[in-house]
């Protein structure tokens, strides 16, 4: 069985290396593109919430 040539194994690690960096640059630029700019907040969410919390609030008060 042949050995490979330590050169040619070095070209072959370097292209391989190359090409993970190149595709997780890519990744991680597309990653960026696609998260939005700014938290979304949902108001209907916080009304229920708020909601839920004042009724809490109203039982606790006629309970003392």
């Amino acid at each position: 069985m042949e050995s490979i040539d330590p050169k040619v194994m070095a070209a072959i690690s370097a292209a391989l290396g190359a090409y993970l960096e190149e595709e997780a640059a890519a990744m991680a630029a597309q990653a960026a593109a696609a998260a939005p700019p700014f938290a979304t907040v949902n108001l209907w969410a916080i009304a229920g919430r708020m909601d839920a919390t004042l009724q809490r609030r109203s039982w606790q008060m006629r309970m003392y």
